[in-house]
C-alpha cells in the first residue's frame, strides 16, 4: 500500500474510535443491583445523574393481582413457565423528574403505580400495547409501588426477559431518541447501499458482486427493521411477534451468507473454499429458524450466532494475513476497508452475543452504525477501483495483442521448420506435406487469434497445441514424449485464445530442450463440477517462479497469468523447482461456446 492509503486507513480508524466514544459518552447505564426483596431505595444512588437498571429480586406471584400479598421473589430479568405472573417492587427516588423504560419486544404488559394503571408515551396507537416503551413518572410521588402484570400469549412466554430502566427524564429521552436514531440511520444507510448495488447490477448483470451486495444490504435492512418492534409494527401493524422474530433471525443469517459471497467476488483470496463451505450451514440455520416452534428459539438462537462468531474470527484473521502477504500486489486498500468493517462487526456481535453488559444495547447499536458507515465508504472506493481495473484491462489487452502478434512467431522457429520441410521433401514427401500442413495450421491460428478478443473453443486451442507439438517433435527428432489426458466433454467450452499454447511452448523450449536424459511433457484437461481443471507439467530443468509471477508484462507465463487473473472465478497456480520440473494448474469456469463461425475457426 502507498503511504497515502496507510494514512487514510489510520484516519478512518481514528474517526471510528472517536465517533464511538462521542456517541456513547454520557450514556452509560449503572449495572448495580437496585432491587432487593422487592425494595429499591435509590435516594442515595446516582439515579439523578444516569440511568439505572431495576434488576434484582422482585416480589412475585403466578397470577394477575393488583398487589402481591406474599413473600415470594424472582430475579428480574426472568421468564416463568406460568401462564400469568405479577411482579412488584417498592421504589424510592430523590426529588426530580424521572422516566421508566419498559422492556421492549414484550406485548401485553400492564403497569400499575400504587394500584393505578399508567399510560405509556411513544405509542403509535393507544390501543396497541406492543408500543409501551416509556412511562413518565409523577414528580409528586417520589415513593411508589410498581406492579407489572404479564400474561402468556400465543406469541411469547410469560415474564420480563429484559431489564427495566429508570433515570432522569432528560437522560431517558436522550437514550431513547439516540437509540432510535442509530437504528434509523443504519437502516437508511443499508437501503441506500442496497439501491446503489441493485441499480448497478441492472446495468451489469454479469457482475454477480453487485447482486450479492444488493442482497446483503436488503436482508440487513429487513433484519434491522424486524429487530426493533417499534419500527416494524409502525410499518406492518398486523405482523405478529413470532413471525417478526423468525424473520429477523432468518434474514440476519442469510445476510451473513450473502456477505461471504460478496467478499468472494470482491477479491480473489486463497481461502475462498473455506468461506464457500462455511456459508452452507447458514442456509440450514435459516430454514430451521423458520420452521422451529417459538418456544424452542430461546435455546436455538444462540447456536447460529456462535457459529457466525466462529466464522468471522477466522475470516478476519485470514484477511489480515492475506493483506500482509499481498501488500504490494492487487488492490488491498479496498479489501482493507472491508476487513476493518469486518473487525468492527465482529466486536459488535461479540458484545451482542457473548458479553452480558449493562450498556450492551447501546454499544451494539453504535458498533453497527460505525460498521455501516465504513461499508458506505466502500462505494466510492469500489467505483474507483472498478474504473482503474477496467483501464488496466484495456491497456493490458493492447499490450498483449502487440506482444502476441509480434513475438509469438519467432524467426528461428520458422527457419528451422522450413529447413526440415525441405529436407523431408527429398526423403519423405508425405511426411513433409504433413509437417507443412501443421505449420500452416499453427501460423494461421497465431495470426488470426493473436489480435482478436473473441473466445474460441477449448478444442481449437488443443488442436493448435497438437500442431505445435508435431512441429517440435519433427524439429528435434522425437526428443521428448507426450502424455495427454483429455476429457472430450469440455472440448466445446469457451476460453480466450492462446491461453494454453504459450505454456506448452514454454515447457518445451525452456524446460525440456535444456534437459538431458528422458524428457516428458504431460497435458491434462478434466471436468470438475462447474469448472475445467487444466494441468501442464514437464520434467525439465525448472526455475524459480517468483520473478515470473511478479512481472506484469511480457509474454509467456506473466502474460497468461495476468489474462487469467481478469477471468472471474479463474485461478492460476505455478510450481517449479530447479532440477525437478514445472507444473502449471489452471482452473477455468465452464462457459459453453456459441455455435458461431468465425474467420479464425480451424474447421
Amino acid at each position: 500500500m502507498t503511504p497515502k492509503s496507510i494514512g487514510l486507513v489510520v484516519l478512518m480508524i481514528f474517526f471510528a474510535l472517536a465517533g464511538g466514544y462521542a456517541l456513547t459518552r454520557g450514556q452509560t447505564i449503572d449495572d448495580s443491583v437496585t432491587v432487593t426483596q422487592g425494595t429499591a431505595d435509590l435516594t442515595d444512588s446516582r439515579v439523578t445523574e444516569q440511568l439505572m437498571r431495576l434488576d434484582g429480586t422482585w416480589r412475585f406471584q403466578s397470577s394477575l393481582l393488583e398487589r402481591v400479598d406474599r413473600e415470594s421473589y424472582r430475579q428480574i430479568p426472568h421468564v416463568t413457565p406460568h401462564k400469568m405472573a405479577t411482579y412488584e417492587a417498592d421504589i424510592s427516588l430523590p426529588a426530580g423528574q424521572y422516566a421508566l423504560r419498559v422492556p421492549r419486544n414484550h406485548p401485553h404488559v400492564n403497569l400499575l403505580i400504587d394500584g393505578e394503571t399508567v399510560s405509556p408515551v411513544y405509542a403509535s396507537t393507544d390501543e396497541d400495547p406492543r408500543h409501551a416503551y416509556l412511562v413518565l413518572l409523577d414528580t409528586r410521588t417520589p415513593t411508589f409501588r410498581l406492579t407489572i402484570q404479564t400474561a402468556e400469549t400465543n406469541e411469547l412466554s410469560t415474564g420480563i426477559s429484559d431489564s427495566l430502566l429508570i433515570g432522569p427524564t432528560s437522560n431517558m429521552m436522550t437514550y431513547h431518541n439516540q437509540y432510535f436514531s442509530y437504528e434509523f440511520v443504519i437502516i437508511l444507510i443499508s437501503l441506500l447501499i442496497f439501491s446503489f448495488y441493485a441499480i448497478v447490477w441492472l446495468f451489469h448483470r454479469k457482475e454477480s458482486l453487485y447482486l450479492y451486495g444488493a442482497a446483503f444490504f436488503f436482508l440487513v435492512s429487513v433484519s434491522l427493521m424486524t429487530s426493533d418492534q417499534m419500527i416494524v409494527f409502525e410499518i406492518v401493524p398486523m405482523m405478529s411477534y413470532v413471525f417478526a422474530h423468525k424473520l429477523n433471525l432468518m434474514t440476519a443469517l442469510l445476510s451473513v451468507a450473502m456477505l461471504i459471497n460478496f467478499a468472494l467476488r470482491l477479491e480473489r483470496v486463497p481461502f475462498r473454499h473455506f468461506l464457500k463451505y462455511a456459508s452452507y450451514p447458514l442456509y440450514a440455520f435459516s430454514l430451521i429458524a423458520l420452521v422451529l416452534p417459538e418456544d424452542a428459539h430461546a435455546t436455538f438462537d444462540q447456536f447460529p450466532w456462535v457459529y457466525v462468531l466462529f466464522i468471522t474470527f477466522f475470516w478476519t484473521g485470514l484477511n489480515i494475513n492475506w493483506l500482509f502477504e499481498r501488500k504490494d500486489d492487487g488492490y488491498p486498500f479496498e479489501f482493507l476497508v472491508f476487513t476493518i468493517s469486518l473487525i468492527i462487526g465482529y466486536v459488535g456481535q461479540l458484545i451482542n452475543v457473548l458479553i452480558d453488559h449493562p450498556n450492551q444495547e447501546l454499544y451494539t447499536s453504535v458498533m453497527s452504525l460505525i460498521y455501516f458507515l465504513l461499508m458506505f465508504t466502500l462505494l466510492p472506493i469500489h467505483l474507483s477501483t472498478d474504473k482503474r481495473q477496467k483501464r488496466e484491462v484495456q491497456t493490458f489487452a493492447k499490450q498483449s495483442e502487440i506482444s502476441f502478434f509480434n513475438a509469438q512467431i519467432k524467426p528461428h522457429f520458422l527457419y528451422n521448420t522450413f529447413g526440415n520441410v525441405i529436407a523431408l521433401c527429398y526423403t519423405a514427401p508425405t511426411e513433409a506435406a504433413r509437417l507443412l500442413s501443421h505449420l500452416s495450421t499453427y501460423v494461421r491460428f497465431i495470426f488470426e487469434n493473436g489480435r482478436t478478443e473473441t473466445d474460441i473453443s477449448l478444442g481449437q486451442e488443443l488442436d493448435v497445441i497438437d500442431s505445435y507439438l508435431m512441429i517440435e517433435q519433427t524439429r528435434f527428432n522425437d526428443a521428448f514424449t507426450i502424455t495427454k489426458d483429455i476429457d472430450e466433454s469440455v472440448l466445446n467450452a469457451s476460453i480466450p485464445p492462446l491461453l494454453l499454447q504459450p505454456l506448452v511452448e514454454n515447457a518445451v523450449q525452456h524446460g525440456l530442450m535444456k534437459q538431458t536424459g528422458i524428457k516428458r511433457l504431460m497435458l491434462s484437461v478434466q471436468s470438475s463440477d462447474d469448472a475445467i481443471e487444466i494441468r501442464i507439467a514437464d520434467n525439465g530443468i525448472g526455475f524459480n517462479p517468483a520473478p515470473h509471477l511478479r512481472r506484469s508484462n511480457g509474454i509467456g507465463i506473466p502474460n497468461v497469468k495476468n489474462r487469467i487473473d481478469f477471468i472471474p472465478g479463474a485461478t492460476f497456480k505455478l510450481n517449479s523447482e530447479p532440477g525437478v520440473g514445472t507444473h502449471v494448474h489452471i482452473r477455468l469456469p465452464k462457459r459453453e461456446r456459441m455455435n458461431e463461425q468465425h474467420a479464425h475457426d480451424l474447421d
